[in-house]
């Protein structure tokens, strides 16, 4: 038999479990656009370029202007609208997201995080190719530095090339987001 003690760790070991189980569950990636696949209704494509050197996932979430205790426990507990798994090196990313207003929530670079919530914005239009920048993540020892810079060309000639039937079907819209580290 069990004794009060017992009883609630049993319980915690129980909670923690499920969850570990929760987060993982909806810490899912975005999936990659497939050129000319139709969208669902008010969706968009999300276009960006990042430059990393180091692996790591920046996820996010639906807009907030404040970042509190609770949205933090929230993503911690339940996982964020979406992430992105950031690999060294170049990589162009062109995804299916339901149009609305959108912020980079987390930066995860093991064995190190850093909130962005409420720091930035991005927003995605229904049927539109809205690109958000080029991202350029340096970490170094204990420091992340992210930013994220206007090349326009070079993703106009990744659509171009690789998405051809959505460069030449779907406006681009340009709006390139604030990124700032806490």
């Amino acid at each position: 038999m069990l004794k009060g003690g017992s009883v609630r760790l049993l319980f915690l070991r129980l909670a923690s479990a499920l969850a570990l189980v929760v987060a993982l569950c909806g810490c899912s990636s975005v999936p990659v656009a497939k050129d000319g696949e139709p969208l669902r209704p008010q969706q968009g494509l999300l276009a960006f370029h990042v430059t990393s050197n180091a692996d790591g996932r920046l996820s996010y979430v639906d807009f907030s202007d404040t970042s509190t205790f609770s949205s933090r426990f929230s993503e911690n507990l339940i996982g964020p609208k979406g992430a992105f798994r950031i690999r060294a090196g170049e990589t162009f990313y062109v995804v299916p997201i339901d149009a609305g207003e959108y912020m980079w929530s987390r930066l995860d670079v093991y064995p190190r995080f850093a909130w962005l919530q409420a720091t930035n914005r991005f927003h995605v239009r229904a049927n539109t190719i809205t690109y958000i920048g080029h991202i350029r993540l340096r970490v170094v020892d204990q420091r992340f530095g992210l930013q994220a810079r206007d090349r326009e060309s070079e993703m106009r000639t990744q659509l171009e090339e690789n998405y051809p039937s959505y460069f030449r079907s779907m406006p681009f819209e340009k709006a390139i987001a604030e990124l700032k580290l806490r």
